[in-house]
């Protein structure tokens, strides 16, 4: 009885401790599993959590994959590496403009496949230093001394490659127009067109209009904004010994283009030159002045003897006269090449560019033409005369306007066929050619006289 009494009191014990537990785990070592009892519904769940491979051993550790060597980084499948980019083109249309006395621009074209320019100088005999590079393709050299010449190199380039070539141009930051002598030639004059072109390049520009008959190029060198709607055509030599009319307005270019930016007898010459660019035939008779200036002295007809004054289809226009230094009109009005040229250009701006006058240079006398009898044209003709005859103090001339003609004379042509309004200056105190003291005194006198009138008909 104790026994069976003892056995009935344990199994009491056990089933009370039973009711306390909400749940029994029990774990088989052997076979490495669990299960889960539900005391409520008495189901039994087997556990699916994943479990270890069996064949790891306590204490073992993951190798990685055999085929990654000390070292190496693994990277991601969508990083690429970088293209290689295209060279870029090499540099073209360098060009220069000064601006101002130690101020020079830069600019060029873009390069294709660029994306930065680097700038180079040097000085004579020097070597080439880096200035600056730029993502533009222009740069503002601020630093230039006057009387040396400079040349730049500009290099295109982008992350990866430079270009093949370098682009270069030589500077000079001297006077371009230098007349050390009496005897200023075609040739001296091209030269200085070119030099005034190459270091004033967005100020101006040289272009052919003709060919004298001997072969020599005629040229209309234009200062100002080539797209103004107005132009003022100035026309110089049409007398070969009169070539020191070339002389006091090749002088008379450089003044204009080193003040561009500046103030010129009371005008702004940037502003005026927006409104209305200024043509020069600055030697309209080349053949003759080389004549002139190496075996006849006195010598104002073209290469072939005609008066080329007298070669325009004015309406007193009169063929006549013998080949030969001076006098003869030709056998019919425009039949010289450079006369030709003059009233082709005169034309081309009337059409293109609402010419407003002409401005004739010749020598001698101090004088001014500048009478006017046709009605639309007074008031014009005499605006023009009145700021000449100020600025220049010279006199008026005896037989002016539309009162006894020579016969063929450009002022005519123009007035009286092309009702434009004109003027002629007559410059020099001695008989032409004029000695080379008197070039740097009618410079000064007629220095303001062009712009003046360009800012008063604009």
């Amino acid at each position: 009885m104790k026994c069976l009494w003892k056995k009935v009191i344990c199994g009491a014990l056990v089933a009370g401790m039973l009711a306390q537990c909400p749940q029994s785990i029990y774990a088989e070592d052997a076979a490495n599993t669990a299960t889960v009892t539900d005391t409520e519904s008495n189901h039994v769940t087997p556990d699916t959590t994943q479990q270890p491979d069996d064949t790891k051993q306590p204490g073992d550790t993951q190798q990685p994959d055999d085929t990654q060597q000390p070292g190496d980084i693994q990277q991601p499948d969508d990083i690429q590496q970088p293209e290689e980019l295209p060279q870029p083109s090499a540099v073209e249309g360098l060009h220069t403009t000064k601006q101002g006395k130690t101020k020079v621009y830069l600019e060029w074209e873009e390069s294709s496949d660029a994306t930065s320019y680097v700038i180079y100088r040097k000085t004579a005999g020097g070597e080439y230093k880096k200035l600056a590079e730029r993502s533009k393709p222009s740069y503002t050299d601020k630093n230039v001394s006057s009387g040396k010449t400079y040349t730049y190199k500009i290099v295109a380039k982008n992350e990866q490659k430079e270009a093949d070539e370098a682009a270069k141009v030589t500077f000079s930051n001297t006077k371009a127009v230098q007349i050390r002598s009496q005897k200023y030639t075609y040739s001296q004059m091209k030269k200085d067109m070119q030099e005034l072109e190459q270091k004033y390049s967005n100020y101006c520009e040289m272009t052919k209009i003709g060919t004298s008959l001997q072969g020599r190029a005629i040229y209309d060198f234009a200062i100002g904004n080539p797209d103004a709607e107005e132009s003022l055509l100035v026309v110089s030599t049409l007398h070969a010994r009169e070539y020191i009319c070339s002389a006091v307005l090749m002088k008379e270019l450089e003044y204009y283009l080193e003040n561009y930016n500046g103030t010129i007898g009371g005008v702004k010459p940037a502003n005026t030159l927006n409104k209305i660019q200024i043509h020069y035939i600055v030697m309209a008779n080349p053949d003759g002045v080389t004549v002139s200036q190496t075996r006849h002295s006195t010598w104002k007809s073209n290469g072939r003897g005609v008066d080329l004054n007298r070669n325009f289809p004015a309406k007193h226009f009169v063929s006549g006269g013998k080949k030969g230094a001076q006098g003869y009109s030709g056998k019919k009005a425009l039949s010289e090449p450079e006369s030709y040229a003059v009233a082709t250009l005169t034309q081309q701006l009337i059409k293109k560019q609402n010419l407003q006058g002409v401005v004739n240079y010749h020598a001698m006398g101090r004088i001014i033409y500048g009478d006017c009898t046709k009605g639309s044209l007074k008031k014009d003709t005499y605006k023009m005369y009145d700021i000449a005859k100020k600025i220049t103090g010279y006199s008026k001339a005896p037989d002016s306007g539309s009162g006894r003609s020579w016969g063929g004379q450009y002022r005519e042509y123009v007035m009286d066929l092309l009702n434009k309004p004109s003027i002629t200056i007559e410059i020099g105190s001695s008989v032409a050619p004029c000695p080379h003291w008197q070039y740097e005194i009618e410079f000064q006198k007629n220095r303001y006289v062009v712009v003046r009138i360009a800012n008063a008909l604009k």
